[in-house]
């Protein structure tokens, strides 16, 4: 299944909530085919994620390792790869929109816009 590319605000905001559902306590509880889904949903939005320019940060490092290696054993090992791709999507999510911010005001200090005034 692959992941839309997670630009639009909506489809960042429901990556970010897939995130948060599966950070919350007590997702050990989920049966194993939706840690499955949920996995390759997390695999889709990181390699889309990963795709875009980055600076070598080490959320970056991680997630290739997480991509490369996969889950450990049983059920448990499924369950904590789940919860670190979940992690590393969050922080890559934050990482682009900082990026993204700051392209964005650097274009308005090129073309002597306010940024505050504008907002």
């Amino acid at each position: 299944m692959t992941s839309p590319a997670p630009q639009a605000p909506e489809v960042a905001d429901s990556v970010r909530a897939l995130c948060a559902r599966v950070l919350t306590p007590n997702t050990y509880r989920i049966p194993g085919s939706e840690v499955r889904e949920t996995t390759n949903l997390l695999c889709g939005h990181v390699r889309l994620l990963l795709r875009e320019p980055g600076d070598g940060t080490q959320a970056r490092t991680d997630a290739e390792l997480l991509l490369s290696h996969g889950p450990g054993e049983g059920r448990l090992g499924a369950w904590i790869h789940m919860r670190a791709l979940a992690r590393v999507c969050r922080v890559l999510l934050t990482e682009r929109q900082m990026r993204r911010k700051r392209g964005s005001e650097a274009g308005h200090a090129q073309h002597g816009t306010n940024v505050v005034a504008a907002q």
